[in-house]
């Protein structure tokens, strides 16, 4: 398996969150929830709304974890 490591604090995904979503990083610090953050360069979008920064936040719930926006996330039970 590769190794691959990225600076989050030039990932602009991550920055952009960071900008446009202040409150959502602060929620996700609060319910102990997991941000994805996708490689630079893997999305193709110059900019991001925010069912698309809901959708990269995992918050924990008894069956798992689903996304802010409601998605039950299978793959982590």
């Amino acid at each position: 398996m590769a190794v691959y490591d990225e600076n989050i604090l030039k990932n602009t995904f991550y920055l952009a969150m960071e900008k446009q979503r202040p409150d959502l990083c602060r929620r996700v610090a609060d319910f102990h929830g997991i941000v994805l953050v996708p490689c630079c360069g893997s999305l193709s979008v110059s900019s991001y709304s925010d069912s698309h920064f809901d959708s990269y936040i995992l918050q924990p719930v008894e069956e798992g974890y689903k996304t802010v926006n409601g998605k039950v996330c299978p793959f982590l039970y």
